[in-house]
């Protein structure tokens, strides 16, 4: 049964960190706002499958990691054979919570209208929504926003049974930490919870099949990052894939393309995700899904549907909460016609919550080469910094490439403690146009991690001045501590 057309100026399908970002930036342009959910509680995969889930078990990890690191006297920790990994996220339900409830009181203080059910066109204005009964309501809209995320991808080779072989949804339903794990897949799910599990004690296998994990990052960052994942015990085995996983009672054998076997008590596929369209009846809006069931967009987000936009992980890389929420802001204000918003920020920051944390933004040494532009790097060692040696995460470095004309920065890269934090002030920095010489005049409280800029700074400062650059010699010398 369909009941009577309703009339909305905007319809938002899905309620994570695009939908309800671009809803409420709808009605605060004054527009009469409905969006569709078709699970029971708000957030998308961030609030309850992902994002929040899998940091509440990295918290747990990197407690037990940091314990072991501080060698407290008489402290001895460990991870009981019996204990679940939905134990091991602590105040998960917590969180998520407390997550459901901000987004359900902003949605209405806004004045979203919510409706729970399964959205689906009937024509380019038309969103039908069925709900559990069969029952469906029609609702007429002038804008649509498409923001229905991605589940992870499941290779047809591979049998995902949820008790031997997981996607990076399963795997936080484990009901014990294994003695072995196999992570088939290099990029950020694969190496997040590759860290995690390391760090809880188990064996873990690294399977990927490019030259080094995460390429896309700094090169210096990403083989930092696989050397302290080596140094933690964790197996890597690159430019190779996963042919075969043969299941047995107790543990999988786990078939590799160089002719080499071993194995593992669970297997992770990380292979990445694809997009939830097939409900959605794209055909009756004049739109088809791109592989992976992605959907192609302009700088605005708007797809060639004119009326119809997308966005968050439904468009692809860099799919972080981060992006989507801004991605929904920009298309609702495009599609409304406004002026506020009309670009995402070109400085995005990439957060990866490995341990040790890894995040960056800006240029990179590669990038920099392959436009032909020349830079310098400054660096510091974070087991330099007196606060990461205080909370047992004296590992990693700051890294910072500036121009060497002016010392103008350029990019910001870092592994170790509160990496995704420490960026924040560098990307500031870029934005307003400074240089490296705010860190070395600034003064940064002590002990922080903050204070590693000042390093950093220093280094590249000493990097121009070799290179002859006019100035910096006297730049330099102004810069070092008295006792330099």
């Amino acid at each position: 049964m369909v009941s009577p057309m309703l009339h909305y100026d905007v319809v938002v399908i899905g309620s994570g960190p695009a939908g309800e970002h671009g809803a409420v930036q709808a009605c605060f342009y004054g527009k009469k706002v409905a969006l569709v959910e078709k699970e029971a509680v708000p957030g998308g995969a961030s609030a309850n499958t992902g994002t929040i889930p899998s940091k509440a078990l990295r918290e747990t990890a990197l407690a037990i990691s940091q314990a072991r690191s501080r060698d407290a006297h008489g402290v001895n920790l460990h991870v009981s054979g019996t204990v679940t990994v939905p134990e091991l996220m602590g105040r998960r339900g917590l969180v998520t919570g407390r997550e459901h409830s901000r987004i359900r009181a902003r949605l209405s203080n806004a004045g979203v209208e919510m409706f729970r059910g399964v959205a689906s066109f009937v024509d380019p204005h038309t969103i039908r929504v069925t709900v559990a009964d069969g029952s469906c309501q029609d609702i007429h809209t002038d804008v649509v926003l498409l923001a229905t995320g991605t589940r992870p991808s499941h290779p047809a080779q591979y049998a995902f049974d949820h008790q031997h072989v997981y996607d990076s949804d399963s795997i936080l339903m484990l009901d014990t930490v294994p003695r072995s794990l196999a992570v088939l897949g290099g990029g950020v799910a694969g190496c997040e919870y590759a860290s995690i599990f390391a760090a809880l004690g188990v064996h873990v296998y690294i399977i990927d099949s490019k030259e080094r994990l995460l390429p896309w990052l700094d090169a210096e960052l990403s083989l930092a990052m696989q050397d302290l994942f080596a140094l933690s015990g964790i197996d890597i085995y690159q430019q190779i894939r996963a042919n075969k996983l043969e299941v047995g009672d107790r543990d999988v054998l786990v078939s590799l393309s160089d002719g080499s076997r071993l194995v593992a008590e669970k297997v992770l596929v990380a292979a990445g995700r694809v997009g939830n369209v097939e409900a959605l009846n794209l055909e009756a809006a004049g739109l088809c899904a791109a592989e992976k069931g992605l959907l192609a967009v302009d700088t605005h987000y708007q797809t060639k549907v004119p009326h119809v936009y997308a966005a968050g992980d439904l468009v692809g890389f860099p799919g972080l909460a981060s992006t989507a929420m801004e991605q929904g802001r920009v298309a609702m204000t495009h599609a409304l016609g406004k002026k506020y918003q009309q670009k995402v920020s070109d400085l995005l920051p990439v957060g990866i919550y490995t341990i040790p944390e890894v995040s960056s933004v800006g240029e990179s040494e590669e990038s920099l080469k392959r436009k032909g532009l020349p830079y310098v790097v400054g660096k510091t060692p974070l087991n330099e910094n007196v606060r990461a040696n205080l909370i047992g995460e004296a590992m990693g470095f700051l890294k910072i490439i500036a121009s060497p004309k002016d010392g103008e920065l350029l990019g910001v890269h870092c592994i170790g403690p509160h990496a995704s934090e420490l960026v924040h002030l560098g990307s500031a920095v870029m934005a307003l146009g400074g240089t490296i010489h705010y860190f070395t005049q600034a003064v940064f409280n002590y002990p922080t991690l903050g204070e590693a800029y000042k390093y950093a700074a220093y280094d590249a400062r000493s990097q121009m001045k070799r290179m002859g650059v006019p100035g910096a010699q006297a730049q330099v010398t102004a810069a070092l501590p008295k006792s330099a």
